[in-house]
């Protein structure tokens, strides 16, 4: 069965088809390590990791890439308040990130990109945009990315050049010729860690850096590009911008997908709102499975109202489906060959397999694939009790070991 995917570009769901036969290139944007790692930030990670794992199952060889961003203004905002340096910020939250997606089995990244390894890759994407017009200098050596010059500004996010106004969710610099206007390199201030560049000692604005690491990795087009939604604009609208105004190619990636938030009370969750629950603490009261099956329990692009009785509620189904897995796990070893039960086993666990496959398939529904798994179980533990086979309940056990993988 074909793929469909909602892309964020089209607003439609599309067949997926990769610019190379079997082979997808996927970026998802990463972590800034300058704090603990939310359960917002688990459930786009869990959501993409589920995808690299789906397409892999299909049969495509993925190279899954994330960046992270281990220069930016919140991590020297940490810096200057800690007195610490900035590498020792990020390899610490960097470390308990990956902590963390151990715990959640989130290891399907081939190639973690620090931005800062990327340096000359930056540079060079900036003087071709500053040659080809695109990018002006500014009189303290900072760059910034010309928004008038791209006709395709805001064909991802619908936010129009014109109609922003000065401070609608864009930094407002007196240096910028326009509100929509982004930096592409940032001049050193005092006390800032910097890199020479042609302009002066600075360093890369923010939204450079995923274009300089994918056009290197990938090339001047790519497959896929995972996200959350609220980084659509101007983050997401922005490496749009700098690829395709710098490469002349169109378009810069063929499917956008978006996951849907995390919200508190219908607000985002986020340490300044002090709504945030960071994932060790979860982990201290639940099972990573638990947290994970919770995560995945909506379909990526919906959102996530928070409260932890949802996370106790997502403890007691997940339990309900490990007991019939255990309670299938012992009576395969005491079962005969064959059964009675063995013709309605069979029929059910195919037809459970191609349920679950069109379910992912349809845009990765992972809500329905667990519907899917939950009905198969009823049935399992109804044919455990008609007195199925051996060879039937090793075929429901492999499947089950298929649903997980």
């Amino acid at each position: 069965m074909p793929i469909r995917v909602y892309n964020t570009l089209s607003r439609t769901k599309e067949e997926f088809v990769p610019l190379q036969a079997n082979r997808v290139s996927m970026f998802v944007c990463g972590l800034t390590p300058q704090d603990e790692t939310h359960m917002g930030h688990a459930k786009t990670y869990v959501a993409f990791d589920v995808v690299a794992r789906f397409l892999r199952h299909k049969g495509y060889h993925v190279f899954y890439l994330q960046n992270v961003t281990d220069i930016e203004d919140r991590i020297i905002e940490k810096m200057q308040k800690t007195g610490r340096e900035w590498k020792d910020i990020v390899n610490q939250y960097f470390a308990e990130y990956l902590e963390v997606m151990d715990a959640l089995r989130c290891n399907s990244v081939d190639v973690y990109a620090f931005a800062t390894d990327y340096i000359d890759d930056i540079i060079a994407q900036i003087l071709g945009l500053v040659k080809k017009g695109h990018a002006y200098v500014a009189e303290d050596g900072s760059v910034y990315y010309d928004t008038t010059t791209f006709s395709g500004w805001g064909k991802l996010s619908g936010q129009k050049v014109e109609s922003l106004r000065p401070g609608a969710r864009v930094a407002i610099e007196e240096r910028k010729r326009h509100p929509a206007d982004f930096v592409l390199w940032r001049a050193r201030k005092p006390g800032e860690p910097a890199w020479d560049s042609p302009w002066g000692k600075g360093r890369p604005g923010w939204h450079i850096e995923d274009t300089a690491i994918t056009i290197r990795h990938f090339g001047p087009q790519y497959d896929l590009h995972g996200g959350a939604t609220e980084l659509m604009f101007p983050h997401h609208e922005a490496e749009i911008a700098q690829a395709e105004a710098y490469t002349g190619i169109t378009p810069f990636v063929k499917y956008w997908m978006h996951g849907g938030m995390v919200t508190v009370k219908g607000e985002e969750m986020h340490k300044s709102l002090g709504n945030y629950w960071p994932v060790k603490a979860a982990l201290k009261l639940y099972e990573p499975e638990v947290i994970r099956f919770f995560l995945i329990n909506v379909q990526y692009r919906g959102p996530i109202d928070f409260a932890p009785e949802l996370l106790d509620e997502a403890k007691r189904s997940y339990e309900r489906l490990r007991e019939t897995t255990r309670t299938l796990e012992a009576e395969r070893r005491r079962a005969p060959g064959s059964g009675k039960g063995d013709r309605s086993l069979n029929a059910s666990t195919a037809k459970a397999l191609a349920d679950f496959d069109a379910a992912m398939s349809d845009d990765f529904s992972t809500r329905e694939a667990i519907a899917v798994i939950f009905d198969y179980g009823r049935a399992v533990n109804k044919s455990i009790e008609t007195g199925a086979g051996r060879a039937a309940l090793d075929d429901a056990a492999q499947a089950f070991r298929t649903f997980g993988e």
